[in-house]
């Protein structure tokens, strides 16, 4: 069930992810609410700059440039985004610190028009990609609970113990009796990736500029200066961002590209101190193949996961989604975010839900549980 207030959980989640490291708790609240106010149009893009480029200043004591003076284009190739480790220094702090504030403010927008005071922020491509945009048609009435997607994505990205940048919730509706001795019938599920939102409250959050959009519109994190400061953990009001907590262990091996044609560390297992999350495996994009899925697609054994173009109309996504009308189409937290994921089945946002353990454990799989979120 979603909270009575689009921001309510973001004080609890920073009482409990904020506690370990070392800058102005209350200003990353405030920023985060702000952020969500930027998502959903009540706040422009500029407005939540300039308010707190001064704040953020005093806090790292960096140099952030008005609104105004920002060179968009430039910024979207992380023009002017500091160094993990540079930044790490100036503060006195090692790198790869899990205690690290953030730093450096996102010192331009690669998604907005400029604007100021009260004006409505206004989406606005930055890409040569002629407008592609990928997401992700996610069916929950045929998911059969059965865990392989998130198997794959742990296998094809090689996370760490305990994060699952996909994962599966399975739970119970109060509204609802579960009566049939079919395990799978007693147990409703929903499939979670990244929701790689337009106007992500992370990408607005992020002080150092390392969350940004790809030219085909995923949210992805640049590892070289991401500074594990959980300012979009607290931001992102679906929950999906892990804090990495250690180095992955000998022989633990990610085949792919880490790196984007820009050379910024987007893919694979993310460096200690760093926060991560899915990327619609961006990788299989960079390779000499192109390959245009998702490991989580690839291993639905139901076809429930349909990744594609969303502005191509006979994508897998679009196609699969024209079987349906749309009452039976939800999308999760828009109250928050705009999310590019869209759900076959019936909305649990308005219903009181108990989560209860699936047809098949994460123990089945091998896997350890899920870390806390």
């Amino acid at each position: 069930m979603i909270p009575d207030d689009s921001h309510d959980d973001i004080e609890d989640r920073a009482a409990n992810l904020l506690d370990d490291v070392e800058y102005d708790t209350e200003l990353a609240k405030q920023m985060s609410r702000d952020a969500r106010r930027v998502s959903n149009g009540e706040l422009a893009e500029g407005e939540f700059h300039e308010r707190y480029r001064e704040a953020v200043e005093d806090e790292f004591d960096l140099d952030v440039p008005e609104y105004s003076e920002i060179n968009v284009k430039e910024q979207a190739l992380g023009g002017k985004s500091k160094s993990r480790r540079s930044v790490l220094a100036a503060l006195g702090m090692a790198a790869g610190v899990a205690t690290a504030g953030g730093a450096g403010f996102r010192d331009a927008s690669t998604r907005f028009g400029v604007g100021s005071g009260d004006d409505t922020v206004v989406a606005e491509e930055t890409s040569d990609d002629e407008g592609r945009k990928v997401g992700m048609v996610l069916d929950t009435e045929a998911c059969i609970k059965c865990l392989q997607c998130v198997e794959a994505c742990k296998e094809e990205n090689a996370t760490h113990e305990g994060d699952f940048w996909m994962d599966v919730f399975r739970y119970q509706r109060e509204d609802r009796e579960y009566t049939s001795d079919d395990e799978e019938d007693q147990v409703e599920a929903m499939q979670r990736p990244c929701m790689h939102c337009e106007d992500a409250p992370c990408v607005s959050v992020c002080p150092n500029n390392s969350r940004f959009y790809s030219e085909d519109g995923r949210v992805l994190c640049d590892y070289d200066i991401c500074l594990g400061c959980k300012y979009c953990e607290v931001a992102c009001p679906y929950h999906v961002n892990e804090f990495v907590f250690s180095e992955q262990p000998d022989g633990v091996e990610f085949v792919g590209e880490p790196r984007d044609d820009e050379d910024r560390w987007v893919s694979g297992p993310p460096p200690e101190g760093s926060c991560s999350k899915c990327t619609f495996c961006s990788h299989r994009e960079q390779g000499e193949g192109h390959q245009e899925s998702t490991a989580c697609e690839d291993a639905c054994p139901v076809d429930a996961i349909h990744f594609g173009d969303l502005n191509d109309e006979d994508s897998d996504p679009n196609q699969y989604l024209d079987q349906f009308d749309e009452e039976e189409t939800f999308k999760l937290r828009t109250d928050a975010s705009n999310p590019k994921v869209t759900y076959i089945g019936d909305n649990p946002e308005d219903v009181e839900t108990a989560q209860v353990p699936g047809p098949v454990t994460y123990d089945d799989m091998g896997l350890s549980e899920p870390t806390a979120k």
